[in-house]
């Protein structure tokens, strides 16, 4: 007669090894997910996967070299596995997959490389992912750069921002049809980054569709636009910074504006200009902006000249002390909720009150 009790022990045994298979079964599901490129469907992209999986070399050997041109060649049809590739567990693939992402230029990459720039914690993956955002030249890339560009810890990073902000810029101007050296400051909105503005000179320009065609609202400032940022969740909702008037809001897209000044200390004749404009994430009635001034004739030289901090959405302006390096900050910019200022090279952690 068959043991009872031995048979629910048989049972529970086999129940925690198939239990156990499982999971070790999804993990391997899991781990290959990260690591792997795209399931290859015929010859071509089967291609295509040896060639990403040459690039996981930190050495620029003859193999990964050959890889390289065969992906540029390959174009498009290597975009999705290469954007798999971006998420890899392996740095040196994550990296490569970037700067091949920025060879071929897909706006298709756009979304991931500028996460990859915010989010990968290896700085040399967010400079090639800084790069390829550059070379594609995307609106919807305009806040994940301008971002890194203040705010990344590593300089190269930075700079690689920079460079590529520099080369938005350049498309924006053209497509727009504006003189690239009167162009002050430009923003895309958080909340529909297919709408950009632009401010040339006193003039702010308005795209829908990510800087592809573009409209004017001519001669609404009455200065010199030297910064410009969005509401983070109201993408009508504008803020200006001007030489020598302060700073402006609009709350119809640019199409009226109105001078939010009170506590801002003009100098009459002063070259004095809102270098930065920056938007609490978390609560957008919270902003701050850096000051500074032109000083010189023959030799003109920017001094930044402190910051201050609205809490009622622009409506009023108080000093802001963040220590002695206040003085030296011209740029800002929020990252994972925290403030910081860019003074020359140097990134500050800026210690804001509650």
């Amino acid at each position: 007669m068959m043991n009872i009790s031995a048979l629910f022990q048989n049972r529970s045994r086999r129940t925690w090894i198939t239990a156990g298979a499982i999971v070790a079964l999804l993990a391997i599901i899991a781990f290959a997910a990260v690591n792997a490129t795209a399931t290859p469907r015929n010859p071509v992209e089967v291609q295509i996967q040896g060639w990403i999986a040459d690039l996981q070399s930190d050495k620029l050997t003859a193999t990964r070299q050959q890889a390289q041109r065969n992906l540029e060649r390959a174009g498009q049809s290597a975009v999705p596995q290469l954007l798999v590739a971006l998420r890899s567990n392996n740095s040196a693939l994550r990296r490569n997959a970037a700067d091949m992402l920025g060879y071929i230029a897909s706006p298709q990459a756009t979304e991931a490389l500028a996460n990859a720039l915010r989010n990968d914690p290896v700085p040399a993956v967010r400079r090639n992912a800084a790069y390829a955002l550059g070379e594609i030249h995307e609106a919807r890339a305009i806040n994940a750069l301008q971002q890194a560009a203040v705010a990344d810890p590593s300089r190269i990073v930075r700079g690689t921002a920079a460079d590529s902000l520099a080369r938005v810029r350049t498309i924006l101007a053209k497509a727009a049809n504006v003189n690239e050296q009167h162009i002050g400051a430009y923003a895309a909105a958080p909340s529909q980054q297919d709408l950009v503005y632009v401010a040339a000179k006193r003039d702010i320009w308005a795209s829908r569709d990510g800087g592809k065609t573009w409209g004017t609202l001519s001669n609404v400032l009455p200065s010199q636009v030297t910064a410009l940022t969005v509401n983070p969740t109201k993408a009508q909702e504008l803020y200006a910074g001007t030489e020598g008037m302060g700073i402006f809001k609009s709350i119809d897209g640019g199409a009226t504006w109105m001078a939010v000044n009170d506590g801002i200390v003009l100098t009459p004749g002063a070259r004095e200009a809102i270098t930065a404009i920056a938007i609490d994430p978390d609560n957008a009635n919270v902003l701050y902006i850096a000051r500074g001034a032109w000083v010189g004739t023959s030799s003109v030289q920017f001094y930044p000249n402190g910051l201050m901090v609205s809490r009622d959405g622009g409506e009023t302006w108080i000093a802001l002390n963040v220590g002695s390096n206040a003085e030296a900050i011209a740029k800002l910019a929020f990252r994972d909720g925290q403030l910081y200022g860019l003074a020359g090279d140097r990134v500050l952690a800026l210690a804001t009150p509650q």
